[in-house]
């Protein structure tokens, strides 16, 4: 009978322990996501606060060019003066497009929400690690409560990028330097021609009128 108890009693502590090894892994694991969902969040920040000051000083840029092109042009007239009114046209609208387009992408406030997300996920961080400190019992409802906390944090925000949680950590930007590297030279590329729109487009238009030139000979 004794040894019926104690085998009982041993079968109890292994699954208590089985259990308890499950909640702390499961607890380690709840942690690690939210520490690489923030840092996520983070590096999502800093992309789209980047992409909004280089575009503000394109536009400032764009804003330029059509000011002394006007200026530049002011008293043309002909031939030249209705070459120099349609470049100062497509310019405009194009600043206008920009603008818009700008406007709805909405980097500023997206990356003001992104900085907000990761901070409420920094207190929660901060939470979890006075629980632990505080030699509290870890049980089920407590770490469901840590995951529905989690939940709130990112159900119905705008998600990072792939790129982002690629350069979120030292051994993420190992895992995926090609991929990283393929985005960045996408970017610059986009970047640098988006720079050069006004003069590409000044030489089109030059090339367009003098193709019609040589068309209207014939």
């Amino acid at each position: 009978m004794n040894c019926e108890v104690i085998e009982l009693e041993i079968n109890w502590l292994e699954t208590e322990n089985i259990f308890e090894s499950r909640i702390e892994k499961e607890f380690k694991d709840l942690k690690r996501r939210i520490k690489a969902t923030r840092q996520s969040r983070i590096e999502a920040s800093k992309r789209l606060r980047m992409k909004h000051n280089y575009f503000e000083k394109i536009t400032h840029f764009y804003s330029l060019v059509v000011l002394i092109l006007s200026v530049w042009f002011l008293n043309q007239s002909g031939h030249t003066g209705l070459v120099a009114a349609k470049v100062l046209l497509v310019l405009s609208l194009s600043l206008t497009y920009f603008t818009m387009f700008l406007s709805m992408r909405n980097y500023k406030e997206r990356a003001g929400d992104f900085e907000n997300n990761y901070q409420q996920l920094d207190v929660l961080i901060n939470k979890i690690d006075r629980f632990k400190s505080g030699n509290k019992e870890l049980n089920d409802e407590t770490l469901k409560e840590f995951q529905r906390e989690y939940e709130k944090l990112i159900i119905g925000k705008e998600n990072h990028t792939n790129v982002d949680f690629y350069i979120s950590n030292g051994d993420n930007r190992e895992k995926f330097k090609k991929a990283i590297l393929i985005y960045k030279t996408k970017e610059k590329v986009l970047n640098v021609l988006i720079a050069m729109y006004p003069i590409l487009l000044i030489i089109l238009i030059f090339l367009f009128s003098s193709l019609m030139k040589i068309i209207n000979k014939f």
